[in-house]
């Protein structure tokens, strides 16, 4: 069985971070974040506003992103650090 989760708690989203799989995450306005979490059994979506705290740990723990993509159909999670043009 695998765990698709589509949160807006960030503390629930930070709390789920570990070693075992790659988080990353972009900024999209000047508070909110959308992050995705991947392992082999999880693919975590958060979407929502951070404390600062809360950012400064994302950003220890997960990689910065240009884009993020899930596609739910396709079983598909597309991640991009390259600028589109």
């Amino acid at each position: 069985m695998r765990l698709l989760a589509k949160i807006s708690d960030a503390d629930l989203f930070i709390k789920m971070l570990n070693e075992l799989g790659v988080a990353f995450y972009r900024k999209v306005e000047d508070n909110i974040v959308e992050a995705v979490y991947f392992s082999s059994n999880r693919t975590i979506y958060f979407k929502g506003s951070l404390t600062s705290a809360q950012l400064e740990s994302l950003k220890a723990q997960a990689y910065e992103a240009n884009s993020i993509g899930l596609d739910v159909n396709r079983e598909l999670l597309e991640v991009s650090q390259f600028e589109e043009s």
